[in-house]
């Protein structure tokens, strides 16, 4: 017997989002990166956002954030095809650590199987940092994140295998994902200053819970130097690979002036 069930796949220019509609992918403990990519949103442009089930596992070792990063694994499928019944023009996946694991191939893989799901083109955070440094001629990096060794040695080895020199990482080793939602300027700041000292080329912050982009307006003027949050790099790449070149102040360099 049939269901009834008839998709309509024409599509209608939409009455908020008629130069852009994002679909963003985000684990359901990240209280974060949505607020942020509202902020970004240039008028024409709307975020459609889907969470995807990760528990706010208690962390206190690598093995918890492998188990965050397999129910990533096991839940991001069903969110994806939940988007696309908002016929979206662009996927971004809201989670910076899940594109670093594997390196260059393992990033490669999700961004293969997020696009071939979503049938539209996707934006997820390795690629984005990568995109930033290009943009200012960065070859020697520092990485700020929320991560415990596990994370970080896997984004390591996705900029070295990309070529990149990264002189310094700094990891907050925070205890939950909603812990490091709860991170604010009085740890950044020391943490990103002391990145600062290892000479790079320029910085960046990873892990989309952090609330950083406006930090990182602020510290590039401290410090001289090119500091990017990995949520402000993800919209932009997002938006300048729709062909939205819109420059403002208010989160750093990227936006402003590329």
């Amino acid at each position: 017997m049939s269901s009834g069930l008839r998709l309509d796949d024409e599509r209608f220019p939409d009455a908020m989002g008629w130069r852009a509609k994002f679909g963003v992918l985000t684990p359901a403990p990240n209280t974060i990166v949505e607020s942020e990519f509202h902020e970004m949103a240039p008028r024409g442009v709307i975020n459609v956002v889907n969470r995807y089930y990760v528990p706010n596992q208690k962390v206190r070792s690598d093995d918890d954030w492998r188990l965050i990063m397999a129910h990533t694994r096991q839940n991001v499928a069903n969110a994806v095809d939940a988007l696309v019944q908002a016929q979206m023009d662009h996927l971004i996946m809201g989670m910076s650590s899940e594109s670093f694991m594997g390196g260059v191939e393992g990033s490669m893989a999700l961004r293969k199987e997020l696009k071939d799901r979503a049938g539209c083109d996707v934006t997820v955070g390795a690629e984005a940092a990568e995109r930033a440094f290009e943009a200012v001629g960065a070859k020697r990096i520092a990485l700020l994140t929320p991560y415990y060794p596990v994370i970080d040695q896997n984004a390591v080895r996705y900029f070295t295998e990309r070529g990149y020199d990264v002189v310094a990482t700094e990891g907050l080793k925070c205890k939950s994902i909603i812990h490091v939602g709860s991170q604010r300027a009085d740890t950044l700041i020391p943490a990103v200053t002391k990145l600062a000292a290892a000479k790079p080329d320029a910085i960046v912050q990873l892990g989309t819970n952090l609330r950083f982009a406006r930090i990182a307006d602020e510290a590039e003027r401290w410090l001289g130097l090119p500091v990017f949050s990995v949520g402000t790099a993800i919209y932009w790449t997002a938006l300048r690979k729709m062909g939205i070149n819109d420059q403002f102040p208010g989160f750093g360099s990227l936006f402003e002036r590329h």
